[in-house]
Order: C-alpha cells, then sequence, then structure tokens
C-alpha cells in the first residue's frame, strides 16, 4: 500500500513537471524545425524558367510514326529495342499501314 501510494504521488508530480513544461517543448521543437527548414538548400528558381527538369537525364526519343520526341521512360517498344512509338494510336496506325502494304 506504501508503495501504491509513493507511485501515485511520484506520477502526479512527473504530470504536474510535463504540464509546467510542455510550452517550452512546443516552442523547442518548432524553433529546431525552423532551424531546419533554414539550414536546407533552397531551389534554384531559376532553374524553372530554363526547362530543367528534376530528372534531367532522361534519353529523348522519336516516335517512329508521328516524329513526336518523348522520355523513353514513357516510349512504348523502347525496353525492347524495336521502334519506338508514343502512343496506342502511333502504334496501330503503323501497324496498319503495314498491313496495307503487304496486302496491296
Amino acid at each position: 500500500m506504501k508503495f501504491l501510494v509513493i507511485s501515485f504521488l511520484f506520477s502526479l508530480l512527473l504530470l504536474l513537471l510535463y504540464s509546467r513544461l510542455r510550452p517550452y517543448v512546443i516552442f523547442l521543437r518548432k524553433l529546431l524545425g525552423a532551424a531546419k527548414t533554414m539550414a536546407e538548400p533552397q531551389p534554384d528558381p531559376k532553374a524553372a524558367f530554363r526547362g530543367t527538369a528534376t530528372r534531367g537525364d532522361s534519353k529523348l526519343v522519336r516516335c517512329v510514326a508521328c516524329g513526336t520526341w518523348i522520355p523513353s521512360e514513357r516510349a512504348i517498344g523502347a525496353n525492347a529495342g524495336r521502334s519506338v512509338y508514343c502512343s496506342r494510336e502511333c502504334l496501330e496506325k503503323m501497324s496498319n499501314g503495314k498491313e496495307r502494304k503487304l496486302a496491296g
């Protein structure tokens, strides 16, 4: 019983201490967050106007059907080393054209 009373008083003391220190902890957390954002390098605002993308190393490929330049990640058929197309419509258009040439 004595242990229970002592633990209750100790927890009450910690709760009182926490309630008094909580505003200072919140202020310190905000201050450190602001210092962290100030320490991070800011992106160059002129880079957006120059057209520099974050993925500037992507290779451009040209669609066989329409001649549009597109990033190689979005191209159809670029992984297989075949002809490259920008969309399914261009792929279908070229396949229909080849069938007509073979049939004609």
